[in-house]
Protein backbone atom coordinates (compact mmCIF):
# COMPACT_ATOMS: atom_id res chain seq x y z
CA UNK A 1 0.00 0.00 0.00
CA UNK A 2 1.39 3.42 -0.99
CA UNK A 3 1.87 6.24 1.45
CA UNK A 4 -0.88 8.21 -0.28
CA UNK A 5 -3.54 5.59 0.35
CA UNK A 6 -3.05 4.53 3.92
CA UNK A 7 -5.81 2.54 5.53
CA UNK A 8 -7.83 4.00 8.41
CA UNK A 9 -6.26 1.48 10.78
CA UNK A 10 -2.80 2.98 10.44
CA UNK A 11 -1.81 5.60 12.98
CA UNK A 12 0.87 7.51 11.10
CA UNK A 13 0.31 10.38 8.70
CA UNK A 14 2.02 10.09 5.33
CA UNK A 15 4.78 12.47 4.26
CA UNK A 16 2.65 13.60 1.34
CA UNK A 17 -0.22 14.47 3.67
CA UNK A 18 2.13 16.46 5.91
CA UNK A 19 3.43 18.36 2.87
CA UNK A 20 -0.13 19.20 1.86
CA UNK A 21 -0.81 20.37 5.42
CA UNK A 22 2.25 22.65 5.29
CA UNK A 23 1.12 24.09 1.96
CA UNK A 24 -2.38 24.57 3.38
CA UNK A 25 -0.99 26.36 6.42
CA UNK A 26 1.09 28.75 4.31
CA UNK A 27 -1.59 29.44 1.69
CA UNK A 28 -4.43 30.10 4.12
CA UNK A 29 -2.19 32.21 6.35
CA UNK A 30 -1.55 34.44 3.32
CA UNK A 31 -5.26 34.44 2.44
CA UNK A 32 -6.12 35.43 6.00
CA UNK A 33 -3.66 38.33 5.96
CA UNK A 34 -4.88 39.58 2.58
CA UNK A 35 -8.57 39.27 3.36
CA UNK A 36 -8.11 40.91 6.76
CA UNK A 37 -6.46 43.96 5.21
CA UNK A 38 -8.91 44.28 2.32
CA UNK A 39 -12.00 43.57 4.42
CA UNK A 40 -10.98 46.16 7.01
CA UNK A 41 -10.75 48.84 4.31
CA UNK A 42 -14.09 47.76 2.87
CA UNK A 43 -15.76 47.81 6.28
CA UNK A 44 -14.36 51.26 7.06
CA UNK A 45 -15.25 52.74 3.69
CA UNK A 46 -18.79 51.34 3.26
CA UNK A 47 -19.96 50.33 6.78
CA UNK A 48 -23.33 48.70 6.08
CA UNK A 49 -24.10 48.10 9.78
CA UNK A 50 -26.47 49.98 12.07
CA UNK A 51 -23.98 50.10 14.95
CA UNK A 52 -21.66 53.03 15.45
CA UNK A 53 -18.59 52.80 13.25
CA UNK A 54 -15.27 52.31 15.05
CA UNK A 55 -11.86 50.80 14.41
CA UNK A 56 -12.39 47.88 16.85
CA UNK A 57 -15.69 46.99 15.18
CA UNK A 58 -14.12 47.13 11.72
CA UNK A 59 -11.34 44.84 12.92
CA UNK A 60 -13.85 42.48 14.54
CA UNK A 61 -15.98 42.15 11.40
CA UNK A 62 -12.85 41.73 9.30
CA UNK A 63 -11.24 39.09 11.50
CA UNK A 64 -14.45 37.06 11.79
CA UNK A 65 -15.48 37.35 8.16
CA UNK A 66 -16.44 34.09 6.50
CA UNK A 67 -13.20 33.82 4.54
CA UNK A 68 -11.35 34.70 7.71
CA UNK A 69 -13.11 31.90 9.59
CA UNK A 70 -12.38 29.45 6.78
CA UNK A 71 -8.71 30.43 6.91
CA UNK A 72 -8.62 29.95 10.67
CA UNK A 73 -10.27 26.53 10.35
CA UNK A 74 -7.78 25.46 7.70
CA UNK A 75 -4.82 26.78 9.70
CA UNK A 76 -6.03 24.85 12.76
CA UNK A 77 -6.60 21.59 10.87
CA UNK A 78 -3.23 21.73 9.10
CA UNK A 79 -1.45 22.61 12.34
CA UNK A 80 -2.86 19.45 13.95
CA UNK A 81 -1.46 17.32 11.14
CA UNK A 82 1.95 19.00 11.25
CA UNK A 83 2.23 18.83 15.04
CA UNK A 84 2.62 15.05 15.18
CA UNK A 85 3.27 12.13 12.88
CA UNK A 86 1.22 9.79 15.10
CA UNK A 87 -2.05 11.59 15.85
CA UNK A 88 -4.52 10.26 18.39
CA UNK A 89 -8.00 9.11 17.40
CA UNK A 90 -9.53 12.31 18.80
CA UNK A 91 -7.18 14.43 16.67
CA UNK A 92 -8.12 12.45 13.56
CA UNK A 93 -11.82 12.94 14.28
CA UNK A 94 -11.27 16.66 14.86
CA UNK A 95 -9.26 17.08 11.64
CA UNK A 96 -11.87 15.20 9.62
CA UNK A 97 -14.65 17.30 11.14
CA UNK A 98 -12.83 20.53 10.34
CA UNK A 99 -12.50 19.42 6.72
CA UNK A 100 -16.29 19.10 6.59
CA UNK A 101 -17.16 22.20 8.61
CA UNK A 102 -14.96 24.35 6.36
CA UNK A 103 -17.59 24.18 3.61
CA UNK A 104 -20.11 26.29 5.54
CA UNK A 105 -18.07 29.55 5.47
CA UNK A 106 -17.87 29.31 1.68
CA UNK A 107 -21.65 29.02 1.37
CA UNK A 108 -22.09 31.84 3.88
CA UNK A 109 -19.73 34.06 1.90
CA UNK A 110 -21.79 33.43 -1.25
CA UNK A 111 -24.81 34.72 0.66
CA UNK A 112 -22.97 37.82 1.88
CA UNK A 113 -21.50 38.66 -1.52
CA UNK A 114 -24.95 38.42 -3.10
CA UNK A 115 -26.31 40.78 -0.46
CA UNK A 116 -23.43 43.20 -1.06
CA UNK A 117 -24.10 43.13 -4.81
CA UNK A 118 -27.44 44.78 -4.11
CA UNK A 119 -25.67 47.56 -2.20
CA UNK A 120 -22.88 48.15 -4.74
CA UNK A 121 -21.88 51.80 -4.83
CA UNK A 122 -23.87 52.59 -1.69
CA UNK A 123 -22.64 53.61 1.75
CA UNK A 124 -24.17 52.90 5.12
CA UNK A 125 -26.91 50.42 6.14
CA UNK A 126 -29.81 49.60 3.82
CA UNK A 127 -29.94 51.04 0.28
CA UNK A 128 -30.24 47.59 -1.31
CA UNK A 129 -31.64 47.18 -4.81
CA UNK A 130 -33.14 43.84 -3.79
CA UNK A 131 -36.64 43.57 -2.30
CA UNK A 132 -36.94 42.45 1.31
CA UNK A 133 -38.29 39.01 0.39
CA UNK A 134 -35.23 38.33 -1.77
CA UNK A 135 -32.85 39.51 0.95
CA UNK A 136 -34.55 37.12 3.37
CA UNK A 137 -33.93 34.24 0.97
CA UNK A 138 -30.26 35.25 0.65
CA UNK A 139 -29.95 35.18 4.42
CA UNK A 140 -32.14 32.13 4.85
CA UNK A 141 -30.24 29.48 2.90
CA UNK A 142 -27.36 29.69 5.37
CA UNK A 143 -29.35 27.84 8.05
CA UNK A 144 -29.99 24.61 6.12
CA UNK A 145 -26.30 24.67 5.12
CA UNK A 146 -25.26 24.60 8.78
CA UNK A 147 -27.89 21.96 9.54
CA UNK A 148 -26.73 19.77 6.64
CA UNK A 149 -23.06 19.93 7.63
CA UNK A 150 -23.85 19.27 11.29
CA UNK A 151 -25.88 16.21 10.28
CA UNK A 152 -23.02 14.96 8.12
CA UNK A 153 -20.34 15.47 10.77
CA UNK A 154 -22.41 14.05 13.65
CA UNK A 155 -23.52 11.09 11.54
CA UNK A 156 -19.91 10.32 10.70
CA UNK A 157 -18.72 10.61 14.31
CA UNK A 158 -21.46 8.48 15.88
CA UNK A 159 -21.56 6.16 12.86
CA UNK A 160 -25.19 6.76 11.88
CA UNK A 161 -25.30 6.73 8.06
CA UNK A 162 -28.92 7.94 8.01
CA UNK A 163 -27.92 11.31 9.48
CA UNK A 164 -25.07 11.68 7.01
CA UNK A 165 -27.31 10.82 4.06
CA UNK A 166 -29.91 13.36 5.19
CA UNK A 167 -27.23 16.03 5.53
CA UNK A 168 -25.77 15.29 2.12
CA UNK A 169 -29.16 15.39 0.40
CA UNK A 170 -30.03 18.65 2.14
CA UNK A 171 -26.70 20.21 1.15
CA UNK A 172 -27.16 19.23 -2.50
CA UNK A 173 -30.68 20.70 -2.47
CA UNK A 174 -29.41 23.97 -0.98
CA UNK A 175 -26.61 24.18 -3.53
CA UNK A 176 -29.12 23.65 -6.35
CA UNK A 177 -31.25 26.43 -4.85
CA UNK A 178 -28.23 28.77 -4.77
CA UNK A 179 -27.44 28.01 -8.42
CA UNK A 180 -31.03 28.75 -9.38
CA UNK A 181 -31.05 31.93 -7.32
CA UNK A 182 -27.88 33.29 -8.91
CA UNK A 183 -29.12 32.39 -12.40
CA UNK A 184 -32.38 34.23 -11.69
CA UNK A 185 -30.50 37.29 -10.40
CA UNK A 186 -28.40 37.43 -13.57
CA UNK A 187 -31.56 37.50 -15.70
CA UNK A 188 -34.07 39.39 -13.54
CA UNK A 189 -31.79 42.14 -12.19
CA UNK A 190 -29.67 42.73 -15.26
CA UNK A 191 -31.02 46.27 -15.68
CA UNK A 192 -31.84 46.90 -12.00
CA UNK A 193 -28.46 46.39 -10.41
CA UNK A 194 -25.61 48.86 -10.91
CA UNK A 195 -22.88 47.57 -13.19
CA UNK A 196 -20.59 46.78 -10.22
CA UNK A 197 -23.35 44.78 -8.50
CA UNK A 198 -24.17 42.80 -11.63
CA UNK A 199 -20.50 42.02 -12.19
CA UNK A 200 -20.25 40.84 -8.57
CA UNK A 201 -23.11 38.38 -9.15
CA UNK A 202 -21.46 37.25 -12.39
CA UNK A 203 -18.15 36.62 -10.64
CA UNK A 204 -19.97 34.72 -7.90
CA UNK A 205 -21.53 32.49 -10.56
CA UNK A 206 -18.01 31.68 -11.81
CA UNK A 207 -17.26 30.12 -8.41
CA UNK A 208 -20.21 27.71 -8.59
CA UNK A 209 -18.57 24.92 -10.68
CA UNK A 210 -15.64 24.77 -8.26
CA UNK A 211 -17.99 24.97 -5.27
CA UNK A 212 -19.91 22.02 -6.75
CA UNK A 213 -16.72 19.92 -6.72
CA UNK A 214 -16.17 20.93 -3.09
CA UNK A 215 -19.75 19.94 -2.21
CA UNK A 216 -19.30 16.56 -3.91
CA UNK A 217 -16.04 16.07 -1.97
CA UNK A 218 -18.02 16.63 1.24
CA UNK A 219 -20.50 13.94 0.18
CA UNK A 220 -17.75 11.51 -0.84
CA UNK A 221 -15.86 12.25 2.36
CA UNK A 222 -18.86 11.00 4.28
CA UNK A 223 -19.90 8.06 2.09
CA UNK A 224 -17.15 7.40 -0.43
CA UNK A 225 -14.42 4.76 -0.33
CA UNK A 226 -11.40 5.12 2.01
CA UNK A 227 -9.39 7.01 -0.63
CA UNK A 228 -11.57 10.07 0.11
CA UNK A 229 -10.64 10.06 3.79
CA UNK A 230 -9.05 13.48 4.49
CA UNK A 231 -6.36 12.01 6.76
CA UNK A 232 -5.50 8.59 5.33
CA UNK A 233 -6.95 8.89 1.84
CA UNK A 234 -5.38 9.73 -1.49
CA UNK A 235 -3.46 13.00 -1.18
CA UNK A 236 -4.10 13.95 -4.81
CA UNK A 237 -7.86 13.85 -4.18
CA UNK A 238 -7.51 15.95 -1.05
CA UNK A 239 -5.36 18.51 -2.85
CA UNK A 240 -7.54 18.75 -5.98
CA UNK A 241 -11.10 18.38 -4.68
CA UNK A 242 -10.48 20.01 -1.32
CA UNK A 243 -7.61 22.48 -1.06
CA UNK A 244 -7.49 23.63 -4.69
CA UNK A 245 -11.27 24.04 -5.00
CA UNK A 246 -11.43 26.11 -1.82
CA UNK A 247 -8.63 28.40 -2.99
CA UNK A 248 -10.33 28.96 -6.35
CA UNK A 249 -13.74 29.63 -4.76
CA UNK A 250 -12.20 32.02 -2.25
CA UNK A 251 -10.44 33.86 -5.09
CA UNK A 252 -13.68 34.31 -7.05
CA UNK A 253 -15.62 35.45 -4.00
CA UNK A 254 -12.94 37.92 -2.93
CA UNK A 255 -12.88 39.29 -6.49
CA UNK A 256 -16.69 39.60 -6.48
CA UNK A 257 -16.71 41.55 -3.22
CA UNK A 258 -13.83 43.72 -4.44
CA UNK A 259 -15.93 44.65 -7.48
CA UNK A 260 -19.02 45.37 -5.37
CA UNK A 261 -16.99 47.30 -2.79
CA UNK A 262 -13.89 48.64 -4.58
CA UNK A 263 -11.01 50.03 -2.55
CA UNK A 264 -9.24 53.02 -4.11
CA UNK A 265 -6.60 53.29 -1.38
CA UNK A 266 -6.29 54.82 2.05
CA UNK A 267 -6.59 58.34 0.69
CA UNK A 268 -9.80 57.46 -1.10
CA UNK A 269 -11.54 56.22 2.05
CA UNK A 270 -13.85 58.39 4.08
CA UNK A 271 -15.66 57.86 7.32
CA UNK A 272 -19.32 56.96 6.91
CA UNK A 273 -21.83 58.41 9.31
CA UNK A 274 -23.88 55.62 10.82
CA UNK A 275 -27.54 55.79 11.83
CA UNK A 276 -26.59 55.93 15.50
CA UNK A 277 -24.44 59.00 14.89
CA UNK A 278 -27.19 60.78 12.96
CA UNK A 279 -29.60 60.54 15.90
CA UNK A 280 -29.33 63.34 18.47
CA UNK A 281 -28.44 62.54 22.04
CA UNK A 282 -26.04 59.67 21.18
Amino acid sequence: MSSDTLSPTETSVSVSKRNIAIAELVIFSLIHIIQLSVRYMQEWKYWHHNKRQSIPRCLFYSWFSMIGLLSQIRIASSAMIISTSNPTESMLIAESSLQSVGLSPLMFEVSLVLLRSGQAGEHGPGNSKYPKSLRIMMHGFRFPVVFAIVLGVVGSIIKMPALGKAGSILLIVVFAFVCGLISWLLVKFRTTLPLAGYRAVLLTSCALPFLLVRVMYFVLLEFGPPKFNPVYGNVAILASMGLLMEIIVVSWLMAARAVAEPISGFMGMKRITSIDEEQPGN
